[in-house]
């Protein structure tokens, strides 16, 4: 969950989808670079988004990472970083936590943290809860989500409700995502969203209408590289729509 941010984007919410709902193996160290480019209606510049990152997975649900990420929106410039770490405290439960920090802060957040509970219920059956909290220059935003999750064989379906509550006011949507896994730890992902939600628009923290598509695709050329895609549609109320690309490379080890 990423504030002020449209969910399913061409960049690494779309990625992160795929990542944290794909099988992982033990104890394997993965390094991953990434560039998007998003094309916005009207006469507006590209944005840019390019990142790197760097993830240890000591067990199946145990493990942490580490980023840093480069963006260029309407002609500004940041610099964000971020870290997260998930732990099992049961068979059947898994906190996660994650943080970011940005020292420009002129439309990222200048912090924030949150967290989530996963609770496999029964076989193939788990719901995800939690919340985040983002600073802004302009605007606090407090988050918060509900999801419930569903495999069956090589297939995953999950729906999820969000709150936002930002500016004196509440802002809800809703998610649907599906996914396909193939081969050993190969992946294709499709979500939609629809709703409103927190956006920063040009350094001002709005509460907007949105309604957004992203396919994102992982997959293994061997048993080190491999290839990520994201491709993302969001019509961002009456401000723009954006249709962006994004292309990753990760080696593991």
């Amino acid at each position: 969950m990423k504030a002020a941010t449209p969910r399913a984007v061409a960049g690494l919410a779309a990625l992160a989808l795929l990542a944290g709902t794909a099988p992982a193996r033990a104890a394997e160290t993965t390094v991953g670079i990434s560039h998007g480019i998003d094309n916005l209606s009207g006469p507006r510049a590209d944005w840019h988004e390019s990142t790197l990152f760097l993830r240890h997975q000591l067990a199946p649900r145990s493990g942490f990472g580490l980023g840093a990420t480069r963006i260029e929106r309407f002609g500004l410039h940041e610099t964000q970083f971020s870290a997260n770490a998930d732990l099992p405290l049961s068979e059947r439960l898994t906190a996660s936590i994650d943080g970011t920090a940005s020292g420009d802060h002129q439309i990222l957040a200048r912090h924030a943290l949150g967290a989530t509970l996963q609770y496999e219920f029964a076989k193939g059956w788990l719901v995800h809860g939690g919340g985040r909290s983002s600073s802004y220059n302009d605007a606090h935003v407090n988050q918060s989500l509900l999801m419930l999750e569903r495999y069956v064989g090589n297939y995953s379906v999950a729906g999820a409700w969000r709150a936002a509550r930002a500016l004196g006011a509440t802002a809800h949507s809703g998610e649907l995502r599906a996914s396909y896994y193939y081969g050993e730890r190969n992946a294709v992902g499709l979500s939609l969203a629809a709703g409103k939600e927190a956006a920063n628009i040009g350094g001002i923290t709005r509460l907007t209408s949105v309604r957004s598509a992203a396919l994102t695709g992982r997959h293994w050329l061997d048993q080190r590289w491999a290839v990520t895609v994201a491709l993302g549609h969001t019509r961002q109320g009456d401000f723009y729509t954006r249709n962006g690309i994004n292309l990753g490379l990760q080696a593991s080890y």
